[in-house]
């Protein structure tokens, strides 16, 4: 294991620069093993609450379960650039994505946060690989994630399946109707500004005829949703990312009480699935 220890976050501006120019393709069904940490991390509170206010939570003094993502994101881009990972950082999918938080973290707390290059996959529509990311605060574990992610092979989609016609979506327990500019709003807080996201021009070059919502956004809006319902419980919740929400669109998210926690969707209004996922309790 080849593990880099970083004084501070890192910029993600750099990072995108060097995503930009990186060049690489996976020879193999594996890759070299990478972890980078970094600790005395705290949040900072003007970002916290405009990221709040993009994603629909209300303003609190505990960190959203999908904040801890976007504050850790930067080590996975670390990884991404570095010299031995054989993968072009531009043009990857996020196909799924689980946390599990096992108490709330204060908006003050110091913490300590390690990214690993984890479990590969062959697949038919290239490499799936997972980053592994652990946060710690005075020694405890108190969040982790998996996050998947998938090298394409070249002239294949990312695989997802559409609504099959015998399917019928569930009643919508909420409508949302995002603006244009949602990526770029959620791409300034994030720090998350790949051009698929931003402007039908910019996503156009990458295949999108208008500019797609971030995943994790979704995400984060069905994790505001059931906030009230999962309160300050140890959870996991688990998605997998299904088709793109364009820019602007109307979606519909909908949920179902479940003996082990809670399942949801997120959809759009003509029944095509965005997301699906499940809250579960620790």
């Amino acid at each position: 294991m080849q593990a880099d220890t970083l004084s501070s976050i890192p910029s993600l501006w750099r990072l995108y620069a060097g995503a930009a120019v990186k060049r690489g393709r996976p020879a193999g069904d594996s890759l070299p093993a990478l972890s980078v940490s970094v600790a005395g991390v705290r949040a900072d509170r003007s970002q916290v609450k405009a990221y709040n206010r993009v994603c629909g939570f209300e303003q609190q003094e505990t960190l959203a379960a999908t904040f801890l993502h976007i504050l850790s994101f930067p080590l996975q881009m670390h990884l991404l650039v570095h010299n031995a990972m054989p993968v072009a950082p531009m043009g990857l999918v996020h196909v799924r994505n689980r946390i599990r938080q096992y108490r709330p973290v204060g908006q003050e707390e110091l913490l300590w946060i390690d990214c690993t290059v984890g479990e590969t996959r062959r697949v038919d529509t290239g490499l799936e690989f997972d980053f592994n990311t652990r946060i710690e605060a005075n020694g405890e574990p108190v969040w982790e994630s998996v996050s998947t992610t998938l090298s394409r092979m070249p002239g294949k989609a990312a695989g997802n399946k559409p609504l099959r016609q015998d399917q019928t979506p569930p009643e919508p327990d909420e409508t949302w109707s995002l603006p244009p500019d949602l990526g770029r709003r959620y791409g300034a807080v994030s720090g998350d500004r790949n051009p698929i996201h931003l402007y039908p021009f910019t996503a156009k070059l990458f295949g999108f005829w208008r500019p797609i919502a971030h995943g994790m956004w979704s995400k984060a809006r069905c994790l505001a949703a059931l906030a009230s319902t999962i309160g300050n419980k140890p959870f996991s919740i688990d998605v997998r990312f299904k088709t793109p929400v364009y820019l602007p669109s109307d979606v519909c998210f909908s949920r179902q009480q479940v003996e082990s926690g809670v399942d949801f969707q997120l959809y759009s209004t003509g029944g095509r699935p965005h997301l699906t996922g499940e809250v579960a309790w620790l």
